[in-house]
């Protein structure tokens, strides 16, 4: 698998890739991620015997820690400015594709890509507490907990789940 800036002309690749791994009320829109590229990591996962987009993981610059929900809302619009902390806003990996320790790997390596940005120091994340398997890649890569927004992801249903903001600090 190898790992590549995103590009405009991935962008229905990664829609199916958000279609394929999120429930309708978390996904992120087309318009959403189409000015993220460019300004913030942005990166597609490519399956090299296939030539097909995996998945994908967005992030942007962020100046400090959020403090609360709206701050990373779903649709939010990320600054572009350089800073010392990345907010990693998405991560997928399509479905074919879970369950052999690739997820880990690509989370490996992609946090290892953001890492050698310059002047980045820290990175930070927001998990759904329901997705237990993420969370447990996310902490044996390092990360902490820093706070829990209650009541943020919304589910099917009406059914409302917390977020967990996670931390890392790569010095």
């Amino acid at each position: 698998m190898k790992i590549i800036a995103a590009e405009q002309s991935h962008i229905e690749d990664i829609m199916h890739v958000e279609r394929s791994c999120f429930i309708p009320e978390i996904q992120e829109e087309r318009e959403v991620f189409l000015p993220r590229m460019g300004i913030n990591p942005f990166y597609v996962f490519i399956d090299e015997t296939s030539e097909k987009v995996a998945g994908y993981i967005s992030a942007e610059y962020i100046e400090k820690i959020p403090e609360s929900a709206s701050e990373i809302a779903l649709n939010h619009k990320p600054s572009g400015k350089n800073s010392e902390m990345i907010y990693i806003s998405s991560f997928a990996l399509l479905p074919e594709y879970r369950g052999t320790g690739l997820g880990k790997e690509m989370w490996n390596r992609s946090c290892d890509l953001f890492s050698k940005l310059p002047g980045v120091k820290s990175l930070v994340l927001l998990v759904n507490e329901e997705w237990k398997g993420a969370a447990h890649i996310y902490k044996s890569a390092g990360f902490e907990t820093v706070r829990v927004f209650e009541d943020f992801f919304p589910g099917r249903y009406g059914t409302k789940s917390s977020g967990i903001l996670m931390s890392k600090s790569l010095f």
